[in-house]
C-alpha cells in the first residue's frame, strides 16, 4: 500500500478526494478467478477510502493508471528487493517482479499487494519513509558504542529521498484514517494518534496461494505526527480470531504500542495533561475578590519555585517520568536501570513541554543493594 498510494499521488495520478468507481466489488482478467473486495460493494469511493477500506478492486483501477514501470521504480524507491541493512546479513532481499515482463493481470496482483514479497524489517523501514517525511534510512542494531564513559551515538544512515515531504504526508493522512475509520480500528489508542495499514495476503504453498491460510499483518508509527515508534505485527496462519490484519494483528499491535510508549515516557498527543507552571518567588498582587464562575489559580507551593529541574539521579525509571511529568516536561530514556545522568542537568530553568533526556544503568542498582538482598 505504502508504495503505491505513494507513486500513484507524487506522479499525479490521483488524488486523496478523486472518485473511484469500485465496480460492484468484482474486477476480472483473463485466465484468472475474478478478484473481489471480499463481498463487500463499495460502489464509488474516494481514493483515500479505497485505501481505509481496503478495496482491492479500487487499488488495481488506480494501480492500472499507474502502470508498471512506475509502480516498479517506487518498489524499489522504498527499499523492496534489496537487503535493509548489513546489520541483518541472513536477512532475505524479498521477491521484486520485473515490470517489462507483466501483463495487466500480474499488475493487478502487484496493486493489491501481491508479486513483490517483502520481509517485516522491509516493511518497517518502508513505514518509517512516511513517518520521517520522504527518506528511506538503514535499520540498524546499535543505538551507540560505550568506551569507558564515553558515549558516541550510531548515527542513522539516509539510504535516499524516497517521496517529497508532502506525498510523505499525505500518505499519513490516509493512514491515520484507517486507523480512526477503516480496517485498522483495533489499533486505536486512547492517548495517542496512530497511523497505519492492515495486511492480509494468502500465504504461497507449494507454488500456489492457499485458500486457508493468510499471512496477516499491521504496521504503524505513533505519534502519528510526531512519530517515536515504527512498529509491525505480522501473524503466520492465524488459527482463531478471524483472518485480516484488522482482526489479528492490530489489536496486537496496539498492546505493544501502548506499552512502548508508556516505559519511553513519550507525552500523550490526545488530550494530553496541561503542563504545570512555575511560578516566581515573588510576593502575589492582593486580587479582588472572586466572583461566582471565576476561575481559582493556586500557586504553587513555595518549596517548588525557583529551584529548576529537580534532580533525578537514584531515582528509578517510573519515579523519573512521574516526577517529568508533573512538572509537564516528557522523558526520554537511555538504558535500564536507574537514572544516572540527565539532560537538562538538575537546577536548569523548567520549560513546560520541552524533554529530558534520561540515562540509566542497572549496575547502580546493583551497587545500591544491601550485602545479602538481591540484585
Amino acid at each position: 500500500m505504502l508504495f503505491r498510494s505513494s507513486a500513484a499521488i507524487q506522479e499525479g495520478v490521483i488524488k486523496p478526494d478523486d472518485l473511484v468507481d469500485t465496480q460492484g466489488g468484482v474486477i476480472k482478467f483473463a485466465g484468472r478467478k475474478p478478484i473481489t473486495d471480499m463481498g463487500h460493494n463499495y460502489g464509488i469511493l474516494t481514493f483515500t477510502n479505497v485505501i481505509v477500506k481496503s478495496s482491492n478492486v479500487g487499488a488495481i483501477k488506480v494501480g492500472l493508471k499507474v502502470g508498471a514501470e512506475r509502480l516498479g521504480l517506487y518498489v524499489k524507491r522504498f527499499g523492496f528487493g534489496r537487503q535493509a541493512s548489513p546489520d541483518f546479513p541472513g536477512e532475505s532481499p524479498g521477491i521484486v517482479w520485473d515490470p517489462g515482463r507483466m501483463n495487466e493481470s500480474a499488475l493487478a496482483s502487484m496493486s493489491m499487494g501481491y508479486q513483490v514479497g517483502v520481509t517485516p524489517l522491509q516493511m518497517a523501514a518502508a513505514a518509517s519513509v512516511v513517518a520521517n517525511g520522504g527518506t528511506l534510512y538503514e535499520p540498524h542494531v546499535v543505538r551507540a558504542i560505550i568506551k569507558g564513559s564515553q558515549r558516541t551515538a550510531v548515527p542513522p544512515k539516509a539510504v535516499r529521498q524516497a517521496v517529497l515531504p508532502e506525498t510523505a504526508a499525505t500518505v499519513r493522512e490516509i493512514m491515520e484514517k484507517v486507523v480512526t475509520d477503516g480496517t485498522g480500528k483495533s489499533a486505536r489508542l486512547v492517548s495517542y494518534t496512530v497511523a497505519g495499514k492492515t495486511g492480509t495476503a494468502d500465504k504461497l504453498v507449494n507454488g500456489h496461494y492457499s485458500a486457508s491460510q493468510q499471512n496477516v499483518s499491521f504496521v504503524g508509527f505513533v505519534p502519528s505526527r510526531n512519530p517515536v515508534f515504527t512498529i509491525i505485527v505480522m501473524v503466520d496462519s492465524p488459527r482463531v480470531g478471524g483472518d485480516t490484519g484488522g482482526a489479528i494483528a492490530a489489536p496486537i499491535w496496539k498492546r505493544i504500542a501502548d506499552a512502548a510508549l508508556r516505559q519511553d515516557g513519550v507525552t500523550p498527543t490526545i488530550n494530553p495533561q496541561p503542563p504545570v507552571m512555575v511560578a516566581r518567588n515573588e510576593p502575589m498582587p492582593v486580587a479582588p475578590a472572586a466572583s461566582i464562575g471565576d476561575p481559582t489559580v493556586v500557586p504553587m507551593p513555595a518549596n517548588m519555585q525557583d529551584t529548576g529541574l529537580p534532580d533525578l539521579r537514584g531515582m528509578s525509571a517510573r519515579e523519573a517520568i512521574h516526577e517529568l511529568a508533573r512538572l509537564g516536561l516528557t522523558a526520554r530514556m537511555q538504558g535500564t536501570g536507574v537514572v544516572i545522568a540527565q539532560e537538562p542537568p538538575a537546577g536548569s530553568p523548567i520549560d513546560a513541554g520541552a524533554t529530558c533526556t534520561l540515562v540509566l544503568d542497572r549496575k547502580s542498582v546493583r551497587a545500591a543493594a544491601p550485602a545479602g538482598e538481591p540484585r
